[in-house]
């Protein structure tokens, strides 16, 4: 049985409160929200799922940091599902 597992990111202005300046990002696991990136003071905040089920925290980061993690976390993906 072969399980998908790919990570994306989905800009969501809606999320946002009025103050913000800086843009919220839905978390998707196979295009379910799963969780959310947002800023907070001096870089993004959130967690990516990985394929064993659990939660990767890389702290403080600019998105494009969670951009190469999720890269990396889908490449990983597709070695062990072999596909």
């Amino acid at each position: 049985m072969s399980t998908t597992h790919k990570v994306t990111l989905r800009a969501n202005p809606r999320r946002r409160s009025i103050l913000e300046t800086k843009m919220r990002y839905d978390v998707l696991l196979n295009g379910n929200r799963v969780g959310e990136l947002c800023y907070n003071m001096r870089g993004y905040i959130g967690y990516l799922p990985l394929p064993d089920g659990r939660r990767l925290d890389i702290g403080e980061r600019p998105l494009s940091v969670f951009r190469q993690e999720i890269a990396r976390i889908n490449r990983d993906a597709r070695k062990t599902t072999g596909t």
